[in-house]
């Protein structure tokens, strides 16, 4: 193994990749930092290091909100509508995988969804799901989450599963199995890499989301973390210690998801770049 020789371009690389970092950590650690003071220093004096660790605002956020409630919502909300978004873009992309009359133009009308902005359905989204009955519950904000990232999942799903020989189907076929069993037995087990990026990236997203969950939110019974973080910050009070300790609340589960299946997520994303 050679060394690599230290260029010129290869300093500058890393010297903006360190630069980046540092514009990415630094506002974590002043959100941590900043949700151990009281919510008077904050305005006082907000770049000034704590003098002393106070878990006052984070048991403050506990008892004053149902927290766990909030909690919960998200989880239940972030499971059901990665399931269903997962679900129908893992069967959309098997189905792209044969010849059909329409694949090209529901392939294109897919991909072509991923860049219209979301606050073009606020108002379609907001209808239809008061028309079936389902505003202010954990379903109906999930059928949009499952919605919404549906077209992003599919381009994850279809860029692995393109990567799969065709072969493979064919002989399946001649070996007596129909597409059904064909799906199950080898499409399926061959894609799990893909399909567990795409996951990922959907339970943050919809963990992460707030337009939607507060369109289609009124109580307690549906409301999500995010939301909840909100309600720190009104017109006639904000306080920001107290949102502070619940967006870092909000955002371990995130950090530990990503962090546990970095790897997954980089394969499942590598692999879909390179076909056969």
């Amino acid at each position: 193994m050679k060394n690599r020789k230290t260029t010129p371009a290869r300093v500058m690389l890393y010297v903006f990749m360190f630069l980046v970092l540092i514009l990415m950590l630094v506002p974590f650690l002043w959100l941590v930092l900043s949700s151990f003071r009281p919510n008077a220093d904050l305005f006082n004096a907000p770049f000034e290091a704590p003098k002393h660790l106070s878990f006052d605002n984070y048991i403050a956020v506990m008892k004053s909100h149902p927290m766990v409630l909030y909690f919960l919502n998200s989880v239940v909300i972030a499971a059901l509508a990665t399931v269903l978004s997962i679900c129908a873009a893992t069967l959309a992309s098997y189905a792209m995988m044969h010849k059909f009359r329409t694949k090209k133009a529901l392939t294109v009308l897919l991909f072509m969804c991923l860049f219209i902005p979301t606050n073009a359905f606020m108002v379609p989204y907001y209808v239809m799901i008061n028309k079936i009955g389902l505003y202010d519950s954990v379903l109906g904000i999930a059928l949009v989450y499952a919605g919404v990232n549906l077209p992003m999942s599919f381009m994850v799903i279809k860029g692995y599963m393109d990567t799969i020989p065709l072969e493979l189907l064919e002989s399946a076929k001649i070996d007596g199995a129909d597409s059904g069993q064909a799906f199950r037995k080898i499409v399926l087990p061959i894609s799990k890499p893909g399909i567990v990026t795409a996951c990922v990236f959907l339970v943050i997203n919809s963990w992460n989301e707030l337009l939607f969950a507060n369109l289609l939110n009124q109580s307690d019974s549906s409301r999500t973390i995010q939301v909840a973080i909100r309600s720190f910050l009104t017109t006639f009070e904000a306080n920001y210690a107290y949102a502070f300790a619940a967006m870092v609340i909000s955002i371990l589960p995130t950090i530990v998801i990503y962090a546990l299946l970095t790897d997954k997520i980089i394969g499942g994303m590598t692999a879909g770049a390179v076909k056969g």
